[in-house]
């Protein structure tokens, strides 16, 4: 849970000594870095993974079974937005360039990792960012076409008031994953505006505790990595972050080496 400039380093020397590393996300800062620590730990032998703890959280299961049983039609669309007011002190690490600062890293992560579950990768998209002055991006936008025909439209914000809610769009009906929806409490099947059938998908004690606990479980059966948080799928996203940050001109130190 260091910076995310030092997620790289960290999460290698806890592979180099053989210790099972939960790594915060994201997991590094660029893919180059992210695919030297999941080879090294595939080749230590070593369990590795991205603490994207929305994964991990009752509701993304609801999400994935209500989906399967047809509840929404086939899938359409994904929309969701993330923001948290970030502080005006350059030198905190959400500002900073050097720590790996900027709202997609930190927030954008969330929106594109529920749309990378639902829809898969992107076949192509664009991006726009509102660059703050110490070179990390203040806000995020992303229009998305996905191999089976359905769009996204996401956004991360340092600066803006957002819903932060997620709302998955069929054919028959859509999924409202209430606020905030990186770790919702509720999640409700509307169709034409009409709330047809609600799901409660809160929990007791602390959101991270469904990640340490797959971590637990992982380590336990000798896993070097989660199917529920795959490498395949981490490397997918953060190719995909890298991609949107090329598409806006966002770079870090860390790209240059």
């Amino acid at each position: 849970a260091t910076t995310n400039d030092r997620h790289h380093r960290n999460a290698l020397q806890c592979i180099e000594v053989g210790k099972p590393a939960l790594c915060e996300k994201p997991l590094a800062l660029n893919t180059r870095q992210a695919r030297e620590m999941l080879t090294a730990a595939a080749s230590a032998g070593v369990f590795l993974m991205e603490a994207l703890w929305m994964r991990f959280l009752p509701f993304v299961t609801t999400v994935d079974n209500l989906i399967a049983d047809g509840a929404i039609g086939e899938v359409g669309h994904v929309q969701a937005t993330f923001s948290h007011p970030a502080t005006k002190d350059p030198s905190r690490r959400w500002l900073s360039r050097e720590l790996g600062g900027g709202s997609l890293l930190d927030l954008g992560v969330y929106p594109l990792s529920l749309t990378h579950h639902l829809l898969g990768p992107p076949r192509e998209f664009e991006a726009l960012a509102g660059i703050g002055p110490t070179g990390v991006d203040l806000d995020i936008s992303v229009i998305s076409h996905h191999e089976n025909g359905a769009t996204a439209a996401l956004t991360s914000s340092f600066t803006a008031d957002t819903a932060n809610e997620a709302v998955v769009s069929g054919t028959e009906a859509r999924l409202r994953i209430h606020a905030p929806f990186h770790h919702s409490p509720l999640v409700t099947v509307e169709q034409r505006g009409d709330v047809v059938a609600s799901y409660d998908t809160s929990y007791e004690g602390h959101g991270f505790r469904f990640e340490v606990a797959e971590t637990e479980r992982c380590v336990v059966e000798g896993l070097t990595e989660s199917p529920l948080r795959p490498h395949a799928d981490t490397l997918a996203v953060m190719e995909w972050m890298d991609a949107i940050r090329a598409r806006c001109g966002i770079e870090y130190p860390a790209d240059a080496l």
